[in-house]
């Protein structure tokens, strides 16, 4: 019998990413390339009538979005300057990844075992995918996106991989942009991810994942066990 593909497409993720209307959801996800693409980098100002200019749509639509992307964390708004893509900060990062972890473990818990076992062979052939691309490049970075995301989209609650993207996209364009992020990180072996998930424990489910998220983030990992006390 054949299973309906469970990666998810990039209208799978337009839809799930918010709940505005038809084309502020248009403006939102071509923003996003542009950031994920350094298209728009820390520090950039934004004129909203130009971004409105460039895209083909009137400012309304534009100016929705960018209130969305400030909620999300990318832009900000500076006193008697405007707004500007946000700098990207240590602890911005740090704050993000970990609520990928609580998501991405939820999910886990949830998916693991009869799911993985039953999409096993596509998701090993995407984690193939992922696995050959060049480390940190763009399209492994959004390949990743993807995979995880598909991942806990099989949990089967929108809502969950909705905020998961948000916390996701945030987090990897902290970490495109900061390149000491990647000082002594190494590859981790998405196949190897699935092998494991076919788990039927869910607490172990959890523990996997949650060490292959840590696993290759070094410095994120050595800023978790600072004190909050001497964190700048």
């Amino acid at each position: 019998m054949k299973k309906d593909s469970i990666i998810l497409t990039d209208n799978d993720i337009y839809y799930l990413s918010n709940n505005k209307d038809s084309l502020t959801k248009t403006i939102y996800e071509r923003l996003i390339a542009m950031f994920m693409n350094n298209e728009l980098v820390p520090g950039q100002m934004l004129n909203r009538r130009k971004l409105a200019n460039e895209l083909g749509v009137s400012v309304a639509p534009v100016l929705e979005a960018l209130v969305q992307l400030e909620l999300d964390g990318f832009i900000e708004s500076v006193p008697r300057k405007g707004t500007i893509v946000r700098p990207v900060r240590e602890q911005d990062a740090y704050e993000r990844f970990v609520l990928r972890e609580a998501f991405e473990c939820t999910a886990a818990r949830l998916y693991t075992g009869v799911p993985i076992r039953w999409h096993k062979e596509e998701l090993l052939a995407y984690a193939e995918k992922i696995d050959n691309e060049k480390l940190h490049s763009i399209d492994q970075v959004e390949e990743e996106i993807i995979f995880h995301a598909s991942l806990v989209n099989l949990a089967g609650i929108p809502s969950l991989t909705r905020e998961y993207l948000r916390a996701t996209r945030i987090g990897m364009f902290c970490m495109i942009n900061q390149i000491h992020y990647r000082d002594g990180a190494f590859r981790q072996m998405h196949g190897e991810l699935i092998e494991k998930l076919t788990t039927d424990d869910p607490d172990e489910a959890e523990k996997i994942v949650r060490e292959h998220l840590w696993s290759g983030k070094p410095v994120l990992s050595r800023y978790h066990l600072v004190s909050d006390l001497t964190r700048k």
